[in-house]
This record gives C-alpha cells, sequence and structure tokens, in this order.
C-alpha cells in the first residue's frame, strides 16, 4: 500500500512547490512529477533535484494506492495501483470545489494568489523547519502564480506566507532566476535601445554592464526593463543611464546580482542611495558622457573579485576505478557520505557514479556489476577560475551533480557539487572576505598573521585547500579574545604541507602517517619565537569518520573540508576560515553555524551524534555555558535519549571532558547543568551537584582570585592545576567506598586517588574541630597530609572560622621546623632511629604552640627531653609518625 501526491500536467513551480510541502506536511506521501514539467522547473530541479524527494514516474514501483493527493488542480491524474475508487484528497487555490465530487474525495482550499500558501500556512502553524532550498523552491512557486506579490489575484495571506519562507532561508536570487516579468510596449521599445547600446566592461573579474539610452517618451517602471536587461545579459552588475524628457537629466537605475558589486556605492556618488543589489540616482547637470564616465569610475571601489569554482570547490577528490563493482562502491559511499566519485581509467576521467546508480544496482541484485556500465560517461570538468554561472551551465547542461575540477595541465584537483552550489545561497560572499581577513588580523599578532599567509601561500603553491577551523572561527565571530593557537586543516595532504614548510621556513616536524596530521615545530625556524606565534602548530589532512558501532573510536578516512566539518560536534563549530587558494577570508558555513551563534543556540548536528561519542553531552553542557547559550529543544531530547551510552564510553574520555569543565573560569555552571540532565547520575550515581557544592566551587574560585595563600599565586600553576581541588570537591562529602568507584570509573591514577580519599578523610575527621581553632600543633599534626590541592580543597569547603587556621597552616606554620636536626642529634650520641622522629616532632610543637620562642630554649627543651628518655614513656605517638610508619601517604599532591 502507498500514498502519492500527485498534481497537473506541464506542471508549473506552483505545483511542484505544493507538492513538496504536501510530502513534508505528509512524509509517508510519495511525491510523484507529472510526465511533463515547465521549462523553469526542469533546470530547477537539474541543479537542485537530489535534495528533494520527487520520484520519477517511470521509477514509481506498482502498489496498490491506497490515497492521493493531488495539488493545484481539481483534474484527476491516474497512475498504475490507483482504483476508481481511491480516496483523493484535492489541494487547490482556483477556486470552489466540484460538483461532481464523489463522497471519497475531499476538498481543501481557498482563493489566494498561490497553492502553495495554502500548504505553507500549514507548515508554519506546525512549527515546521523548512531547508533554504526547500524555502527557495517554496517561495519560487508562490512568486510565480503572483507576479512575485504584484498580480491582482495576490492576498495578504501570499504575502505573509512570502515573508516566512524567506525567515526560513529562501534564496530571491535563485528564485529571480527561474522567473521572468512581462514588458509594456514602450518599455520593449526603451529596452531595445538600451541593448543597441550596452557594453560590457570586465570588473574585477566580473561582468558589468553600462547600457545608455534616450528616452522620449515617458516609461512607466525602468526598474521593471532594468530586471529583463539583467535576466537577458546575466551580468553581475547593470548600469542604466536612461535620458529623461528633460535634457539635463538623468535618471541612473542599478541592480545586481552578486553582494560582490555594491551598486549603492555607484548611486551614492550621484546624490541616490538604495542598497547593495538594487539603487537609483537621479543626474542633474551633468551629459551623458560625463554621467558615463564618472560612472565607470565610481565602479572601483564598488566591486569585489568575483566567486569562481575555486571558491566552491572541495580540494583532494576521491575517485573510483572504472572496475570497481557496484557493491564496493556502496560501502565506501556508505562509510562516506559521498553521493558520487569521478570514475577513473587509469588516470583518465571517464565518468561519474552516482548514488542513485548505485543503489539501483543493489536493490536489483546486480552489487558485482563495474562502475563502468552504471556511470555517466564523458569527461565533465571545470577549472578553478571558472565562474559560478559556468559552473551552473555544465551542471544543467550535462546532468552531472559532482563535477571534477582540474587544472591547466588536466590533473585532477577536487570537486565541486551541487551542494556547493546551493550552499553559496546562504553562504558568505566575497565581498565579506575583507571583513573577515581583518577580524583574523585583529586577532592576532603581526608575526603570527605573518606566519599564517606564509603557510597560506605555501598551500597554493601546492594546490591545497587550507582551513582554520571550528573553535577559533567561533570565537572570532563571537569577539572573545583568541589564544594565537591556530588548528590547520589541509585538503590534499598536511604531512606534505608541513615537509615543504620545514624546507622553506625551518623547524621540524612530526607526523603520524594513519591519520595524516603533523606537528610543526617553530623552535629554530623564521618564525620560532616571534610575538604571538606558537611553538608548535598541529596540521591535520580534512578528514572523515564513520563509527563501527555506538560509542566505538572512529575509522578515519582522507575527505573534503565539507565531510571534515560534518564530523564535528554542533553547529557553531562547523565554521570554517579559508585561508588557501587566495584570496584569504571566505567563511564557510554549511550547516547554520552562524545563524545559531547569532541566535545563542548549542544544535546537535545530526540525531546520532551523541550515540556516536556520548561525550559531546559534557562538551555540550560546558559550551553552553562558558559562552551563556542554550541546548536547544531537539538536542535536549537527543541527549536524554543517549544518557545509557555513557556506559559504554571508557573512563579514560570521559575524564579528559570532565577536566575540560574543571578547567572553565566557572566549572560549577556545567557541572550543575550536567547534573540536571543526568549525566553526572549516569557517569556515577553518587555524583552530584547542590547548593553546597556550587558555593565551595565559587569559594575556590576565588581562592584562585584573591590567594588564601602566597603559594597559589604561583603563576606556573595554571587552569590545569585547579583541575584537582575541584574534583576534590565533587567527592569530598561521599562515602570512601563511592569516592574510590568515582575514581575506578574515570580510571584516576592510583597516587592522585589516594590523595583525593586524603582530602575526604581530613575533612570527615578533623572538620567540626578545625572551626574551634585547636592548638597550632594539632592542627599541623591534621593538615600535615595535604599539599596545596588538597589543602586548596578544604579550604573551600570550610566555613569562615576555620578556613583563617588553613590558610595560617599552608602560609606560616607548615614552613616551621627546630633548629636542630638529625645529625645534632647524633652529636649527642643518640642512635638513628623513631627517637629521632619523635623529638624533632616534639621540638616543632614546642616551637608551633610558643613553648619556646629561641634556639637556647629548643636546646633546653631538647636536653630535657633526652635525659628523662620522654620517647620511651609511654607517650602517643603523633599522627604524623603513624602515617609515616604505615606509608599510607603516596599521592604526589604531597608536598
Amino acid at each position: 500500500m502507498v500514498k502519492l501526491i500527485l498534481t497537473h500536467e506541464n506542471a508549473d513551480c506552483d505545483a511542484v512547490a505544493s507538492q513538496l510541502a504536501a510530502h513534508i506536511l505528509d512524509p509517508e506521501s510519495i511525491p510523484v512529477l507529472s510526465l511533463r514539467l515547465n521549462r523553469n522547473v526542469r533546470e530547477f530541479l537539474a541543479l537542485y533535484g537530489d535534495r528533494f524527494p520527487f520520484v520519477e514516474p517511470g521509477d514509481l514501483r506498482r502498489r496498490r494506492v491506497e490515497h492521493v493527493t493531488i495539488v493545484d488542480t481539481q483534474s484527476v491524474r491516474t497512475v498504475r495501483g490507483m482504483r476508481p475508487t481511491t480516496p483523493i484528497t484535492f489541494i487547490d487555490h482556483h477556486g470552489p470545489a466540484r460538483d461532481d465530487m464523489p463522497d471519497y474525495w475531499r476538498f481543501t482550499g481557498d482563493p489566494v494568489g498561490a497553492n502553495v500558501t495554502l500548504l505553507g500556512e500549514q507548515l508554519r502553524a506546525r512549527g515546521v523547519a523548512l531547508s533554504p532550498v526547500e524555502a527557495t523552491l517554496m517561495l519560487l512557486g508562490l512568486y510565480e502564480d503572483t507576479g512575485a506579490l504584484t498580480y491582482g489575484t495576490t492576498t495578504p495571506r501570499d504575502a505573509h506566507c512570502a515573508a516566512w519562507l524567506m525567515e526560513q532561508g529562501a534564496d530571491l536570487d535563485v528564485v529571480r532566476r527561474f522567473m521572468a516579468m512581462p514588458m509594456s510596449d514602450d518599455q520593449h521599445k526603451l529596452f531595445d535601445r538600451l541593448l543597441e547600446n550596452a557594453e560590457t566592461l570586465d570588473v574585477e573579474g566580473h561582468p558589468v554592464v553600462v547600457a545608455t539610452a534616450a528616452a522620449p517618451e515617458m516609461v512607466e517602471e525602468l526598474s521593471t526593463v532594468a530586471h529583463r536587461l539583467r535576466d537577458m545579459l546575466e551580468p553581475a552588475g547593470l548600469f542604466m543611464l536612461v535620458e529623461l524628457k528633460n535634457p539635463d537629466r538623468l535618471q541612473l537605475v542599478a541592480r545586481s546580482t552578486t553582494d560582490e558589486v555594491d551598486v549603492s556605492q555607484v548611486a551614492e556618488q550621484f546624490g541616490g542611495g538604495g542598497h547593495r543589489r538594487a539603487a537609483a540616482a537621479l543626474v542633474r547637470d551633468r551629459t551623458m558622457a560625463e554621467a558615463r564616465a564618472q560612472l565607470i569610475r565610481a565602479l572601483a571601489a564598488a566591486v569585489q573579485p568575483r566567486a569562481t569554482v575555486g571558491d566552491l570547490m572541495s580540494y583532494g577528490v576521491l575517485t573510483v576505478d572504472a572496475d570497481e563493482t557496484a557493491e564496493a562502491v556502496e560501502q565506501r559511499m556508505r562509510r562516506t557520505g559521498h553521493e558520487g566519485y569521478p570514475v577513473l581509467r587509469g588516470s583518465q576521467l571517464v565518468g561519474l557514479v552516482t548514488r542513485h546508480a548505485v543503489d539501483r544496482a543493489i536493490d536489483h541484485g546486480l552489487g558485482d556489476t563495474p562502475v563502468r556500465e552504471l556511470m555517466k560517461s564523458g569527461a565533465v570538468t571545470v577549472h578553478p577560475g571558472d565562474t559560478v554561472g559556468r559552473l551552473r551551465r555544465v551542471m544543467i547542461e550535462s546532468g552531472w551533480g559532482q563535477v571534477p575540477v582540474i587544472n591547466g595541465d588536466g590533473d585532477l584537483l577536487g570537486v565541486v557539487t551541487r551542494t556547493d552550489l546551493i550552499n553559496q545561497w546562504s553562504g558568505v560572499s566575497t565581498a565579506r572576505r575583507a571583513e573577515m581577513a581583518a577580524l583574523l588580523e585583529g586577532a592576532l599578532t603581526p608575526d603570527a598573521m605573518a606566519m599564517v599567509r606564509a603557510v597560506s601561500t605555501a598551500a597554493a603553491g601546492l594546490n591545497m585547500g587550507l582551513y582554520v577551523v571550528g573553535g577559533f572561527v567561533r570565537d572570532l565571530l563571537l569577539g572573545v579574545p583568541g589564544k594565537n593557537d591556530i588548528d590547520f586543516v589541509v585538503e590534499g595532504g598536511a604531512i606534505k604541507l608541513v615537509q615543504r614548510l620545514c624546507a622553506r621556513f625551518g623547524g621540524h616536524y612530526v607526523s603520524h602517517e594513519r591519520f595524516g596530521t603533523a606537528k610543526w615545530q617553530l623552535t629554530g625556524g623564521e618564525y620560532g619565537g616571534r610575538p604571538g606565534v606558537p611553538k608548535v602548530i598541529d596540521f591535520a589532512t580534512a578528514r572523515d569518520e564513520f563509527y563501527e558501532h555506538p560509542t566505538a573510536l572512529p575509522t578515519v578516512h582522507h575527505s573534503s573540508i565539507k565531510l571534515d566539518l560534518h564530523r564535528r560536534d554542533f553547529t557553531i563549530n562547523t565554521l570554517a576560515l579559508r585561508l588557501a587558494p587566495p584570496p584569504l577570508g571566505q567563511l564557510l558555513d554549511f550547516w547554520g553555524g552562524e545563524r545559531d551563534l547569532q541566535n545563542k543556540v548549542i544544535r546537535a548536528l545530526h540525531s546520532l551524534s551523541f550515540v556516536d561519542d556520548p561525550t559531546r553531552m559534557l562538551r555540550a553542557a560546558r559550551l553552553e555555558q562558558r559562552l551563556g547559550f542554550t541546548i536547544e529543544p531537539r538536542t535536549l531530547e537527543l541527549i536524554g535519549s543517549a544518557l545509557p551510552m555513557l556506559d559504554r564510553v571508557s573512563g579514560a574520555r570521559i575524564r579528559h571532558e570532565l577536566e575540560a569543565i574543571l578547567a572553565e573560569a566557572r566549572p560549577e555552571m556545567a557541572l550543575a547543568r550536567l547534573d540536571e540532565l543526568g549525566v553526572l547520575a549516569q557517569i556515577h550515581p553518587a555524583l552530584g551537584m547542590d547548593d553546597w557544592l556550587c558555593a565551595a566551587m565559587a569559594a575556590l574560585r576565588a581562592a584562585r582570585m584573591r590567594p588564601a595563600w602566597p603559594a597559589l599565586a604561583d603563576p606556573a600553576r595554571g587552569a590545569n592545576w585547579w583541575e584537582l581541588p575541584y574534583f576534590m570537591l565533587m567527592t569530598l562529602r561521599l562515602a570512601e567506598a563511592d569516592q574510590r568507584a568515582v575514581c575506578r570509573r574515570l580510571r584516576v591514577k592510583r597516587r592522585t586517588v589516594e590523595g583525593v580519599v586524603e582530602a575526604r578523610r581530613v575533612y570527615v575527621q578533623y572538620m567540626p574541630a578545625l572551626e574551634t581553632h585547636q592548638r597550632p600543633s594539632e592542627l599541623a599534626r591534621w593538615l600535615a597530609p595535604l599539599g596545596d590541592e588538597g589543602l586548596a580543597a578544604l579550604w573551600a569547603a570550610a566555613g569562615e572560622a576555620a578556613r583563617e587556621p588553613i590558610a595560617a597552616y599552608a602560609a606560616r606554620l607548615r614552613e616551621v621546623r627546630p633548629v636542630t636536626t638529625g645529625e645534632d642529634l647524633k652529636a649527642l650520641g643518640l642512635e638513628p632511629g623513631p627517637c629521632f622522629r619523635w623529638l624533632l616532632g616534639r621540638l616543632r610543637d614546642a616551637w608551633l604552640d610558643g613553648e619556646v620562642s629561641d634556639a637556647a630554649g629548643e636546646r633546653a627543651l631538647l636536653g630535657k627531653l633526652i635525659d628523662g628518655r620522654a620517647w620511651e614513656c609511654g607517650e602517643e605517638k603523633t599522627t604524623t609518625e603513624e602515617q609515616a610508619e604505615e606509608g599510607v601517604w603516596s599521592s604526589s599532591t604531597n608536598r
């Protein structure tokens, strides 16, 4: 049984867009294309059809049809599997329901300008989010049927729907390319004159048309003429100078198809205005020749370098051999997510194999079929310097959705895809490159920026793509001060690039061949030791990951920058700044990362994100609290459903993420969020956060900012040093068995475990007494087992009354030593043994408690103790003695 969505023959954009919208509302229904489609529909789907669920009539499997939805018409079109009594729902905007509808037919519709408006309203009411390409097709249908909201049948509902579609990411430039506007007779006459006088200039690689003409008759809506002229000539920028009836006045009308041509800057030169894509000015006191000359001079500042294939392509393309089987290619596609591969015979390009062709072969049991029998034959290619317009034409004419990119020698450099074109709709234009380059220069020291440019030049020389990605780019856009620790991602081969850098600029490198990574150690090289330049820079070859099973460590293979970014955790970490090939500064944003930055949202990249790597839950909370963002609802659902997966993750990986949280400025915020999400309890049931622990961590942070004793001010004790005191606080109030169990789960080192346990013992056993300010000697015995980490945790956990003695011990009392040494005791004739420890401890206590205050007093007391052989009189051993004999302390936290 199957449900279908149909429409009329000669389907226009509104009909096909309505089919798409109906499918989104009911995903179980299959939208079947009509046999005949209008030209603009065919061309649109030739470019972007693989992004939609449409099925060709010939690909529809013969099954019984249980229901049909027919959109944009009330005429019934039958397909295989339909019966005379098949239930039909009509969704149509052309009028009331037909009079002859049987009981099993249903009609819904209203007289609005476009049929897609009816369905778009339902999508909006349900809170459905559209992709930019879906929204663009729907807006194209709406504009086509309403004349871009200008026809008399247009209603306010159409305008509201159009606005919503634009909010969903619909691209008006794409809409414009696939629709046309009629002109009046007078407009046609002016159009012919302008076309005859049009001159095409090459400005920064952009075709810019300057057209002049006189208009002795009154011509309304010059903008319509401009649109038609622009559509015919397809320039990047169009500037019309029209001489009006009054000979001393000229009308400038300017239009642009790209942000790289800012027509408003030119209009402002003539006292006019507008925005980047549309502007106008009324020119006075100038002849046509003078105005034209001024316009051409103004173009230099208004036009930025054009976007080319090189701006969109991915370097380091993966290929398949013509003799590989469909089954082998299907496995590779499943692992990489690629929708197609160029096919080679030897080193010669012979075709393109797509996922669609491979899937059909597998479905028909033809997995052993060689690729050469499935591929689209030919050698369709483009060059890095080709325009995006030429790329678009090549894709339409060839039907290839992945086009190989070659250099002048015919060498295969990479690939450019339909997805690259789609992403360009919402991507950053070349006009923004200067802005991004300025942000980068502002974030780095001059020497660091010089190093970046040198690396970029080296990568371009090797025909490699070079990017800085992830957190650095995120923080750059947020204006967060950086650390100058740039990590590079390379399309093509990081190790080869670092080898070239070492040969040119000196230094050394360490590489990992399996993962394609390398570290450039700059010490001794040209950039070594310069301000703001790190000692070591990491380079990674762009790669993709495949998880054999949930929570497994990924299998890695080299890939493109797009797939490298797609393996990351959250959309805000998928941003990349392109450094090579030049010009530097293109921002890549394939998954809406910048939008989520602006909306302050943490969003998982895909629905299995936390299944693939459950430690991303901890990262989500850390980023949310550090940035002041909010984890969006769907991501919260994914975290909740994936919580049990944490049980399958190694303790070391979880500990690594916890350490990153404990190194944050306010770790208690992220920990409290993890407690709220159930993550801490999933790690171990005894873990949790409450008001007391949050307050203790805040106190520990205060002890760091305003050191409670001098040792805490040691600059060598950075954020990592404070991780252990924070962790001690997390476990301080647990039972010792739970404390040790938590440490086992997190694979904490044995020496550190003992230090953590000792801190708990002191807290439980002595904290009440510390509140009453006991004798200094007692204080010293209680706190002696703890190093600075344990003392810091104990101080933060204590009340105000106990903090003073703890700080006093850490600052002064623990440094108190008797004048007498072991050598002095030997000189007095004593045999080394337990008496030495007892005597020296007793003398230290005397100093601490004020029993002696100078060397003479110490000697007198020592003589008295020796004469009475006090250590033999049954006096209790000190706590320090007992621990020394038992060997309890072995933690690295000891002094």
